[in-house]
C-alpha cells in the first residue's frame, strides 16, 4: 500500500504554477491524507492525464481535486462536453464522467 498523499501533492504542486499562470483557481480537497492505494502509479497516471484535460478544457474558473476514501473527483466550472467526448474519457469501469450546462464536467476516479 502506498500514501495516496504523495501522489495528490506530487499532481498538485505540478500544475499549481500553470493554473495560476493561465488564471484558473486549482483547489485541493483532501481531508483524509492517510488514505492509501494499492496501484500508486495507476492513479498517478489517471489523475495527472484528468488534472491536465481539465485544466485545458478551463476557460477561466476553477478545477477541484476532491479526494475521498475510495475515488478522487475532478471538476471543472465551465466546460461540457459532448456524450462522444465523456465516452473517450471514460475508458474503464472505474472512471465515471458527467457534464451538464451549469455544472461544468466532473471526472470520478475510483480506487481500492
Amino acid at each position: 500500500m502506498y500514501r495516496l498523499s504523495l501522489v495528490i501533492n506530487e499532481i498538485y504542486n505540478k500544475y499549481l504554477p500553470l493554473a495560476t499562470k493561465a488564471g484558473i483557481q486549482l483547489n485541493l480537497d483532501f481531508p483524509d491524507t492517510t488514505t492509501k492505494v494499492k496501484n500508486p502509479e495507476k492513479v498517478k497516471k489517471e489523475l495527472d492525464e484528468y488534472v491536465d484535460s481539465a485544466l485545458k478544457r478551463a476557460i477561466k474558473g476553477e478545477v477541484s481535486i476532491n479526494v475521498f476514501k475510495n475515488r478522487i473527483e475532478i471538476k471543472d466550472s465551465g466546460t461540457v462536453l459532448s456524450t462522444p467526448a465523456k465516452n473517450l474519457l471514460q475508458f474503464n469501469e472505474h472512471i465515471k464522467v458527467t457534464s451538464r450546462v451549469g455544472f461544468g464536467t466532473k471526472v470520478t476516479i475510483k480506487f481500492d
